[in-house]
């Protein structure tokens, strides 16, 4: 359990932080690796497929 005065580790390299103004990551470095996994397609969010509809009620006008 985190306490008062307690460093957490960056969620990237769980290295200890050593500026705050990047946590939840320790440094630019690992802020913008985060952000390029994701602009990756690296990390996804799981969800259920979406299925398409042969109803053309149910699509917009073109």
């Amino acid at each position: 359990m985190f306490r008062m005065g307690e460093a957490r580790l960056c969620v990237l390299c769980r290295k200890r932080p050593l500026d705050p103004r990047w946590r939840p990551f320790c440094s630019e470095r690992c802020r913008n690796e985060d952000l390029a996994r994701w602009a990756d397609g690296r990390y996804h969010v799981p969800a259920d497929a979406v299925l398409e509809s042969d109803d053309p009620a149910s699509q917009d006008d073109e």
